[in-house]
């Protein structure tokens, strides 16, 4: 069974479960909005294992895309380029990961 640890907590997914889905059935609730990919509140950095997790959709590429432009504004550059964002209410698990939300 896949791993996910966020904030130093670790819970076993099954293969192919919504990542938000399945750490809320575990007793974790990450930040949220409407859960379906538009609003991004849900955003992710992965730390590892980004390679575990399924390919993003159109609709969380266009979320993240967005949520880039308004990071480059209040992080700057090099931390769009360096992070892995992803919304934790599209992305698959298909492996170990390591996040940690993006306030």
């Amino acid at each position: 069974m896949p791993k996910i640890n966020v904030n130093d907590q670790s819970f076993e997914v099954n293969e192919e479960e919504i990542l938000y889905d399945a750490l809320f059935d575990r007793g974790l609730e990450l930040p949220h909005g409407c859960l379906s990919g538009s609003c991004g509140a849900c955003r992710i950095e992965v730390l590892e294992g980004q390679e575990n997790l399924m390919k993003p959709g159109m609709v969380e590429q266009d979320t993240v895309e967005s949520l880039k432009t308004e990071f480059k504004a209040t992080y700057g550059e090099d931390f769009v380029s360096k992070t892995e964002i992803r919304l934790a209410c599209r992305a698959k698990v298909l492996g170990d990961v390591k996040i940690r939300p993006i306030k």
